[in-house]
């Protein structure tokens, strides 16, 4: 009969003891609740301990309690009782009892005085739906051991986190041009030659190393040639740089290949278009129109990583999208007849479509 009562107590006690486990590297136990108290213990990660049992508490039945009244009468008779002042939690101390929501949480040590851990450190085992209201936070500040792979000249301080990239690349012809007024009989238009280079930085945590954002440089040209009805013809060759703020991320991330999604938007402050049009008789005029657009740019890259000591190969594509324009004319007319406007000439585009092809090289730190 003494055993039978013996493993009833076992089991009873076990079943309501609250456990918590330690999610930390190295999580202390204070003897105050508060950072600057004394730290008497250290727990390490996945140590399951005990926890202040009133944690587990819930507010979910307080609307079946009593009236006031009623309240009152019950907590008078329980003041008389032996139980209240043997057990502060059954007196109802505030000071013994506990929240998930608190800072620190009662525990108790080796010498089996009452101690505090901080609730960050701990995740408990509720064994109900508050446990997915827990988040264990991301970033242990206890973890002191050195990420895997070591720096490279480790253990001397090197910068890292960064990405220079430098892309050489075509772009599908550009077809908007001046609106002449003499009807073409051809027309020529090449592919423009697209220079880029972009820094990046680090947005996300060092640990999933996918997140980039920095900014980019672009440079453009191209050349356009117009053969007119009647004689006479016309070049167009335009320069643009632009510059705008650029966002990249890693969708698949392995040792020596991977699939990087990117995006830009490019801001060309310094659009120049340079016309020269002769007429049928052989006389030559020049004008020089300058314009701002703005031009959203989305693209996929492969890189092979390491293709060259310290240097990855990066090939990609790229949709571009450009806003209308107006471009203005930095000066007058010599022959008149062949502009729409001998004085203040301009003229718009439309909305431009671009896709591209690029390669280059990039290095990561």
């Amino acid at each position: 009969m003494r055993g039978i009562l013996f493993l009833i107590l076992c089991f009873s006690s076990h079943a309501f003891a609250l456990e918590a486990m330690i999610i930390a590297l190295e999580a202390p136990y204070f003897r105050e609740p508060r950072l600057e108290a004394k730290i008497v213990q250290y727990a390490r990660k996945g140590d399951v301990i005990k926890i202040h049992p009133s944690v587990a508490n819930t507010d979910k039945f307080n609307h079946l309690a009593p009236e006031q009244k009623k309240l009152s009468y019950v907590q008078k008779k329980l003041k008389q009782s032996p139980e209240w002042n043997e057990d502060p939690m059954f007196r109802g101390d505030e000071d013994d009892y506990f929240s998930i929501q608190d800072d620190f949480i009662a525990v108790l040590d080796r010498q089996g005085r009452r101690a505090y851990v901080r609730k960050e450190h701990i995740y408990v085992y509720f064994n109900d739906s508050r446990e997915f209201t827990q988040t264990p936070y991301r970033k242990d500040e206890t973890d002191y051991r050195l990420e895997e792979p070591l720096p490279k000249n480790y253990p001397l301080p090197t910068v890292t986190g960064l990405r220079g990239q430098f892309l050489v690349g075509v772009i599908q012809p550009y077809n908007e041009s001046y609106p002449y007024l003499r009807a073409a009989k051809t027309k020529g238009y090449a592919s423009p030659i697209d220079v880029s280079f972009s820094f990046m930085k680090e947005a996300g945590e060092k640990k999933i190393d996918r997140f980039y954002f920095g900014g980019t440089a672009n440079l453009r040209r191209y050349k356009n040639n117009f053969n007119f009805i009647g004689g006479g013809s016309s070049t167009e060759e335009n320069y643009r740089v632009g510059i705008g703020p650029y966002i990249s991320y890693d969708a698949f991330k392995g040792l020596k290949h991977r699939l990087n999604i990117y995006s830009s938007i490019n801001v060309y402050v310094l659009n120049f278009t340079t016309i020269n049009q002769t007429t049928a008789a052989g006389l030559a005029d020049s004008r020089t129109y300058q314009a701002f657009s703005v031009a959203p740019r989305l693209g996929v890259q492969y890189h092979r990583k390491s293709f060259f000591p310290d240097i990855d190969f990066v090939m990609g594509t790229a949709i571009e999208m450009e806003t209308p324009s107006t471009f203005y004319a930095k000066g007058g007319a010599k022959i008149e007849g062949i502009w729409n406007n001998p004085g203040s000439d301009r003229f718009k585009t439309r909305f431009v479509w671009n896709v591209g092809a690029f390669m280059g090289v990039q290095s990561a730190y």
